[in-house]
């Protein structure tokens, strides 16, 4: 754990390396004021304060003689003055200790979340696919935030109370031995010992249950997600008394667990207070029966207590870093997930605008389950050329389209753009040479404007007019409250499917990429719609090397070539007259659409 904290120490403290000096200096000084300025101030300063001149003279008159030749009340007024200025010093030091944790947090805070966030757009889609995206969130915005308050506030505490038990411990000490007691100082000590027994011993469990209860709050999160994104099919299926129900059991799930947890959390607390009573006594009986002074008594009894309580706190702030120990776990998966598509340490640059020639060189692909989708791929797609990808459902169409912007890497074999294999360029220049438009037509929350112009922030008003009008966006802008400024929910809401399919067909015309892929681009409009946008998207795809993945064969009447796809081998290549008469699954898909 230890190497852990420090991997994120070193990480996410260092580069506020002055707040974090500050901050341990407020907090020495806030802890040294507490645990030796106090039973200091009773031994020495109370003294003074009840001395009426007879008896015997306060310890520190005899240590400093020259307070002897103030005037009475002048010596009465500066011993009184004495304790403001010791709880003014604390009070301004723990406010200011205070404040600077918080700071430090929110610094913190922000640079991990942005860490987390930066790191998951840069690892590969496999394994963000592998994962529930509820989880994921659940990783970004709540394991951060105990982490946060890991590297600060128990951090803070465990530098400042051990501070404060040191001091403390020191003036329990320097007290015994100066009123003659040293033995009871190694009686002490067996209590000590016994308050760090149950740090040691409940942190191990909060550990575990600490674990248990973020695993489940990520399921939880996941179960919320998909139940809003899913939230037609759920009520189309009557589903809502099952997803309740699945709700309700990862919910007690979690409950129970944090129940578990509290109960390992407070537990600390009584029993250091019964220890701390239990010394406090046996110090009181001892030095009754030893003929300690009242005044000494409290000073030791004040030094003991700050002991105890600085443990105490400082058990709580382990207990906190063991119930953290589950977010570090969960964080450190992502932040030291190796990055298995790496860009290149010398990339090859590609120019400014490619040709767009494609080859396949004996290209297998699997995914990380093992599952293998596409065996022994060798095409080569001139530039220029309109291929379509037709196949049953699950034959590989869509992930040889995927694997020419590198979303995955190939397995086997090599991918090469205009004779460049992908891997050696950069995955940014590689992806600004293409436009994809995907099966569904996912929108950012912004206006119709901004998604349109998305893949070109430069593009300007009459680009991305443009664009429109040859997607035909412009065809129900009309019917939109504020036409192209309209601004769209998350996902695209207050459009219909059509309608946000063709913004994103929009997209593609304005980024005016060399290579395009239109992965079932008209799957969600109507065959009036898919008319309205065909010549556009057949005079979109002339001079562009074009993959066009379609069940429907309507959209590849312009393809100069079509490659046919059976469990992940491509079985036919060729035109649509050639496929007919040749390729026996060509010509049953064909013939099940009913085309004439």
């Amino acid at each position: 754990m230890l190497k852990r904290v420090f991997f994120f120490a070193q990480h996410f403290l260092l580069p506020h390396l002055k707040w974090l000096i500050a901050t341990l200096i407020t907090g020495f000084i806030a802890s040294a004021a507490s645990g030796m300025g106090v039973p200091l101030l009773v031994k020495f300063v109370f003294p003074v304060v009840f001395f009426h001149g007879v008896g015997e003279e306060p310890e520190l008159l005899q240590m400093v003689p020259s307070l002897k030749e103030l005037e009475p009340g002048t010596l009465l007024l500066l011993a009184c003055a004495s304790m403001p200025i010791i709880f003014a010093i604390r009070g301004f030091a723990m406010w200011a200790n205070s404040v600077l944790v918080n700071y430090l947090g929110i610094r913190i805070l922000t640079r991990l979340r942005m860490q987390m966030f930066s790191r998951v757009q840069a690892l590969p889609m496999a394994f963000i696919e592998g994962r529930q995206k509820g989880d994921i969130i659940s990783r970004i915005l709540a394991d951060t935030t105990n982490v946060q308050s890991i590297l600060t506030h128990v951090a803070n505490d465990l530098v400042k109370q051990p501070v404060t038990c040191i001091c403390a411990l020191s003036a329990f000490i320097w007290l015994l031995v100066d009123s003659g007691q040293g033995l009871l100082f190694f009686i002490n000590m067996i209590f000590v010992a016994l308050a760090a027994w149950p740090i040691i011993v409940f942190g191990k469990r909060i550990s575990n249950k600490a674990r248990r209860a973020q695993e489940g709050l990520g399921e939880l999160n996941s179960i919320v997600q998909q139940n809003l994104e899913t939230q037609r099919e759920v009520r189309a299926y009557a589903m809502e008394e099952r997803q309740i129900a699945d709700f309700d059991s990862s919910s007690h799930k979690l409950c129970r667990n944090l129940l578990k947890l509290v109960k390992y959390q407070r537990a600390l607390i009584p029993v250091m207070e019964v220890v701390t009573a239990v010394a406090l006594t046996f110090l009181l009986v001892r030095g009754r029966m030893c003929g300690m002074t009242l005044t000494d008594f409290v000073a030791v009894a004040a030094a003991l207590f700050f002991t105890f309580d600085s443990m105490k706190r400082a058990g709580t702030a382990f207990n906190h870093l063991n119930q953290a120990q589950g977010s570090l776990v969960r964080l450190e998966e992502i932040l030291v997930e190796p990055d298995t598509m790496p860009d290149p340490e010398k990339p090859t640059a590609l120019p400014q605008r490619v040709r767009g020639d494609i080859t396949f060189d004996n290209v297998s692909f699997a995914y990380e389950n093992g599952k293998t989708v596409l065996r022994d791929i060798n095409v080569h797609i001139p530039a220029g050329q309109i291929v379509g990808l037709v196949g049953p459902s699950g034959a590989g169409k869509t992930t040889f389209a995927c694997l020419i912007p590198r979303f995955y890497d190939v397995t086997q074999g090599s991918i090469s753009v205009d004779g460049v294999d992908i891997r050696r360029v950069l995955k940014h220049d590689l992806r600004e040479q293409l436009s994809l438009v995907g099966q569904q037509a996912l929108l950012f929350s912004g206006s119709i404007r901004e998604n349109i112009a998305l893949g070109r922030p430069d593009a300007t008003d009459e680009d991305v007019q443009r664009a429109a009008d040859s997607a035909a966006v412009s065809t129900f802008l009309e019917s939109q409250p504020q036409g192209m400024d309209t601004v769209l929910g998350q996902g695209g809401t207050g459009l219909s499917g059509g309608q946000r399919q063709r913004v994103a067909i929009a997209r593609a015309f304005v980024k005016d990429a060399p290579i395009l892929i239109l992965d079932e681009a008209t799957a969600s409009l109507d065959a009036e719609s898919e008319r309205e946008i065909q010549q556009e998207l057949d005079a979109l795809a002339q001079g562009r090397t074009t993959l066009i993945v379609a069940h429907r064969f309507s959209t590849l009447r312009n393809a100069h070539r079509i490659l046919v796809f059976e469990a992940g081998r491509i079985v036919g290549d060729g035109s649509h007259e050639e496929l007919y008469a040749s390729c026996p699954l060509y010509k049953e898909l064909y013939d099940r659409q009913g085309i004439n």
